[in-house]
């Protein structure tokens, strides 16, 4: 009986474990695809509305697929400054994205604020379209990889359990 529960938990373990790594999966393309938008957003407001970045950023953060990242920039940037405050959000709330992609994103924190109108909304759209190729490719690793991930954890939860009873 002791042997048939540690299977079924086992087996229940192995399953969680294939659905989060999908779970990763996912929550990466969709941050990427959420920035991307966000950012349109950022280069639409400081072309046309001409207010302060942190206001900005407070209304380009509405999607929950960002993970607070803009509010948790917004706090940081009158104790640190921009660049730092965009690297601590980058750091805490982008846990899922790739080291390229993180950079792309550190990068661009680096660059807001220090130049004109032109050239902020220039390094925003250079951001924007290489966020989009990332969703793209994230998207692609999704389609390929989170079948496998959810089948292999339920798999291998069956092959445990199947070894132990």
């Amino acid at each position: 009986m002791i042997r048939l529960f540690g299977g079924v938990l086992i087996f229940i373990v192995s399953s969680y474990c294939g659905f989060w790594f999908s779970g990763v999966l996912k929550k990466r393309r969709d941050f990427l695809r959420a920035m991307s938008g966000a950012l349109s957003f950022v280069a639409t407001e400081i072309e046309f509305v001409h207010s302060e970045l942190e206001k900005i950023l407070v209304r380009a953060g509405k999607s929950p697929a960002l993970c607070g990242f803009f509010p948790c920039c917004v706090a940081e940037i009158k104790e640190n400054g921009i660049q730092n405050a965009w690297r601590k959000a980058v750091d805490e709330c982008a846990v899922n994205l790739k080291d390229a992609e993180k950079d792309v994103l550190i990068h661009l924190g680096g660059q807001l604020g220090m130049s004109d109108i032109r050239g902020q909304k220039n390094v925003i759209a250079g951001t924007v379209r290489q966020l989009d190729e990332y969703a793209k490719l994230a998207d692609e690793e999704y389609i390929r990889l989170s079948k496998p991930y959810r089948s292999c954890g339920i798999l291998l939860g069956v092959f445990i359990l199947i070894m132990i009873a």
